[in-house]
């Protein structure tokens, strides 16, 4: 039989540690023998991690446990580091979790890797925001229920010290996109994932104010996960490391959130170079070789490629995004879209190492997503590119391989509106295409020419075919 409450929480770490700062001396910290033996001792699980976990049936609220349950795993998180406070996880073959007791330095009893057996009898499972916890009892609070630790006593008569592993449990390794209900509360490492930029150097929480803190780490495809300190964490000034590797610790879930929980500092060993950087051997590339690469779904550049080609948009004519470029070689051109915004001029001969970068679309225009700014070097600048002289016809039916290059079209006459600002049509008398023009250009308010003119323009894609000017020098009569 279970019942269920609403319950509260009320966190007051910072005045809990400084409490039992003050008491320790009086605070025993070895518990006594469990009343059924000596030590170690080697119980039989009656039911799995996972089936005690499936009890818990009252999201938000408390379900007390009526059967005699007995569990068993191995301690994969304790209060050592300070990174968990008065908290353990034990894992076995099925998950994990997150067992709450009264007392702390419960290292001291249950370390990592010891075997421990819980009579489950009389406790309760309860969840905070989705995350499953087994604790000792209830206390009512203005009308509402909270949940308390194991006490003293409970740890003395359900807790059993079980043996030391003697093939302790290794973190699983997945990616992030791998990432499942069934890891929560276990062990697991992330291979291949460096700190975001924003987060790398930075103190994995703050140290100061005791706050926790979140950082978040992602992979080349930039699939992010938190992970999150608390303040208390003996490596909560410790700074993120800056290169590629790896992070292991347990994973919680809040809401619907993943987050990681280091065990300790060494938690997140990153020594190689980060998603992209430069390693100083690149093999050049093509555009059209790049371009190839995508088949209509994401994907990623090959490690130690760059490619090199002229910036032919123009970022002081303001008619793009400022982290985006247009370049072109002899082969294409492709869009490029930085990680802020660049200060790279229309005539710049530039190489961009696109190593690992992400491959996609963006309505439907091509592009090399999320490239690092230190990532692009000037190779000269002054530099013009003789666009290719096309009707507009020709444009239309090589529109996918010349997307993204300079285009030139004599006769061209643009209507749809008295200024070049928003969209705009061009026709040849060959065909027609769409002209956008952003309301930020510093071309927006001139006056729709009354003539034909000759128009020089970049193809791009805005889920259908259009072009776009970079100044007002690309019109001339």
């Amino acid at each position: 039989m279970f019942f269920a409450k609403n319950k509260s929480r009320f966190f007051a770490a910072f005045a809990a540690l400084t409490l039992a700062i003050g008491i320790s001396a009086c605070v025993k910290t070895e518990f006594d023998e469990p009343p059924v033996g000596g030590e170690p001792i080697t119980l039989t699980p009656t039911k799995t991690i996972a089936e005690l976990k499936a009890l818990h049936v009252t999201p938000g609220g408390f379900d007390k446990i009526t059967e005699d349950i007995i569990i068993g795993g191995e301690v994969v998180m304790d209060d050592q580091s300070g990174n968990y406070y008065k908290t353990i996880v034990i894992q076995d073959a099925s998950g994990g979790i997150e067992v709450k007791f009264n007392d702390g330095f419960l290292f001291q009893e249950y370390p990592l890797g010891r075997t421990i057996y819980i009579r489950c009898k009389d406790l309760i499972l309860t969840d905070y925001n989705n995350l499953t916890q087994l604790i000792g009892s209830t206390v009512e609070e203005n009308g509402q229920l909270s949940d308390v630790g194991l006490t003293e006593a409970q740890a003395r008569s359900k807790v059993v010290k079980g043996p030391f592993s003697t093939t302790p449990i290794t973190p699983r390794v997945l990616t992030i996109s791998e990432l499942g209900p069934q890891h929560i509360s276990t062990f697991i490492r992330i291979n291949d994932v460096q700190f975001a930029k924003a987060d790398t150097a930075k103190t994995f929480a703050d140290p100061v104010t005791q706050f926790s803190l979140n950082r978040t780490v992602e992979n080349c495809s930039q699939l992010q996960l938190i992970v999150r300190t608390s303040g208390f964490a003996d490596f909560a000034g410790k700074k993120t490391p800056t290169g590629k590797g790896y992070v292991e610790g347990v994973l919680n879930v809040f809401g619907t959130t993943y987050q990681l929980a280091l065990r300790n500092e060494n938690g997140a060993v990153m020594t190689d170079i980060r998603c992209g950087a430069s390693t100083g051997t690149e093999t050049q590339m093509d555009i059209s070789a790049v371009r190839s690469i995508f088949t209509g779904t994401t994907t990623s550049a090959p490690a130690n490629r760059k490619i090199k080609g002229m910036v032919i948009s123009d970022r002081l004519g303001k008619n793009l995004n400022n982290r985006n470029l247009y370049l072109q070689d002899g082969t294409a051109g492709i869009v490029i879209r930085f990680d802020a915004e660049h200060f790279f001029n229309l005539g710049d001969e530039i190489e961009v190492i696109i190593s690992d970068q992400e491959i996609s679309e963006f309505n439907k225009l091509l592009q090399l997503n999320n490239v690092p700014t230190d990532n692009g070097k000037v190779v000269s600048t002054g530099n013009t590119l003789t666009p290719r002289t096309a009707t507009i016809a020709e444009i239309n039916t090589n529109f996918n391989a010349w997307e993204s290059t300079l285009v030139k079209i004599v006769g061209a006459t643009i209507t749809g509106g008295a200024t070049l600002s928003g969209n705009r049509t061009v026709g040849d008398g060959t065909g027609t295409i769409a002209m956008f023009t952003q309301t930020a250009a510093t071309f927006a308010g001139t006056a729709t020419p009354a003539v034909p003119v000759t128009l020089t323009a970049i193809v791009s894609d805005f889920n259908a075919k259009q072009i776009i000017m970079r100044n007002a020098n690309d019109i001339q009569q």
